[in-house]
Order: C-alpha cells, then sequence, then structure tokens
C-alpha cells in the first residue's frame, strides 16, 4: 500500500510522460491514440461496411478480404508491419507514433465495418421499402430513414469497441511508444522494488478512463434513446428463454413468466 502510494510521486509522468521536455506520453498518448484511430478509420470502415452489403462481387469480395484478413490478424503483428514497412511505402522516414496511428487505424477500420454492416442490416426492410413507395430516391431513403435508426442500433457496440481499441493501444509500447504500459515499465525497471506498485498504477489508470467512458457513452445511449429499443438494453432480461423460468402466480392461480419493468 505504501509503495503504491509512493507512485503518485510519478503522477506526471504517468499521465503525460516526458512532457514538456519531449514528446507526449503517458494516459494521455492512450487517449489521444484511440481518438485519432477512430476519426481516420470510421468513414473508411463505414465505407468499407456499406460496400460489403453489395450483391456486385467486385466490390463485396474484396471488402470481405480486408475485413478477414486484419480480424484474423493480431494486432501486435499489425503494429510491427507498419513499423517496418511504413517507410518504405511512404518513401522516407516514419515516426513511431504516425506508425502506431495508421495500425490502430487499419485495425479499427476493420471492426467498425462490422458494426456499421449488422447495424444496416438489423433495420427492417420494410422501412426501405415504405420509404419508396412514398416517392423517396434511395440515396434520400438511406439518409433520412435507414441510417438514423441503424446509428442509434450501433451506439452500444461502437462503445464496446471504443472501449477495446483505448485498451489495445497499450500495445504500441512495443515499438517505443511511451504511453501509459512504457511509462509504468520505464518506472518499474528504475526501481524495480516497486514494480507491482507501478503495475497495479497503470491498471488503475486504464480502468478510470475505461469506466468514465462507459458511463459518458450510457447517458449518450440514454440521451438518444437507444434504451427504448428493448432488445439491445444491456440490463435487459428475456426470462422467458429461460430453461427454467421464474414464475409467479396471478388472481386465478395461473402462472407467468415474470417480464422485467423498463427502465427509466
Amino acid at each position: 500500500m505504501i509503495d503504491l502510494l509512493g507512485q503518485f510521486e510519478n503522477i506526471r509522468f504517468y499521465l503525460v510522460g516526458p512532457y514538456p521536455n519531449g514528446a507526449i506520453g503517458g494516459l494521455s498518448l492512450n487517449i489521444l491514440l484511440t481518438v485519432l484511430a477512430i476519426s481516420f478509420s470510421f468513414v473508411f470502415g463505414a465505407l468499407l461496411g456499406y460496400s460489403r452489403l453489395s450483391c456486385r462481387l467486385y466490390i463485396k469480395l474484396p471488402c470481405m478480404a480486408y475485413i478477414e484478413i486484419v480480424r484474423a490478424t493480431p494486432l501486435i503483428m499489425i503494429i510491427f508491419w507498419m513499423y517496418f514497412f511504413l517507410p518504405y511505402l511512404v518513401g522516407g522516414h516514419a515516426t513511431i507514433f504516425s506508425s502506431a496511428v495508421v495500425s490502430l487505424s487499419i485495425y479499427a477500420a476493420a471492426y467498425q465495418a462490422e458494426i456499421v454492416r449488422a447495424g444496416i442490416i438489423a433495420v427492417p426492410r420494410g422501412q426501405l421499402e415504405a420509404a419508396l413507395s412514398t416517392g423517396m430516391s434511395r440515396y434520400g431513403a438511406m439518409q433520412h430513414i435507414i441510417l438514423p435508426q441503424a446509428f442509434r442500433i450501433m451506439i452500444p457496440s461502437f462503445v464496446s469497441f471504443f472501449v477495446s481499441l483505448f485498451k489495445d493501444t497499450a500495445t504500441v509500447f512495443i515499438i517505443g511508444v511511451i504511453e501509459l504500459t512504457q511509462a509504468g515499465i520505464i518506472i518499474s525497471q528504475r526501481d524495480p522494488d516497486k514494480m507491482y506498485a507501478a503495475y497495479l498504477s497503470m491498471a488503475i489508470g486504464f480502468w478510470c478512463v475505461c469506466f468514465t467512458m462507459s458511463h459518458l457513452a450510457r447517458r449518450l445511449e440514454k440521451k438518444v434513446g437507444v434504451f427504448d429499443l428493448e432488445s439491445i438494453r444491456p440490463d435487459a432480461c428475456r426470462d422467458e428463454f429461460m430453461l427454467l423460468p421464474k414464475q409467479k402466480k396471478t388472481g386465478e392461480g395461473i402462472e407467468q413468466s415474470v417480464v422485467c419493468a423498463p427502465d427509466k
């Protein structure tokens, strides 16, 4: 416990790394990498996911190949590839920061593509048919009818992936990026007797950010009405699907399955 409290002496290094005497690092860099990767990959991932719905094989197959290859490849391998091959692609020197951003963006695009595809498929087909029957163009129907509904369905998955990607940024320490994990390693090597306290401090840092993002995302979900979609409420129960559902007796002595009260 004393060793853990002693880590407050290094809290600045955990939060921003060597900044301002060097590049920004620590927990701030993990957050920055996550935001940049999500921002750069969102448009590409959305196009991949939408294009994968096409029945034209020359459009669908390349998208499927990219998504399946990236999702089947460990993130750490993508980071190594970008670190060693990116200088050859750009024809010059690439910093470890740019290598980290590009690799995380490539990784994130594949997963966001599947989220977009699943969200669009989840919208009932009749919604598009009804929109077209009113005289709307296909573009207008997608813009005003399908995508707004799909976006509401995508929010929980986007939030989960955003939190997961934030934790995955810890892997970029392998190429020398001084984010939170690398900061903890540096501190633990400087004082090996306090190694456990250093690693526990890293865990606390990741937990604080992930918990905060999850809480804010939950507020966003309520604001846009995601909890009105009962089937994707995170705490929704479906006791009628259980092999031994919980029963309650009515006034007539008939047993009925218990139905959970909706969120307020």
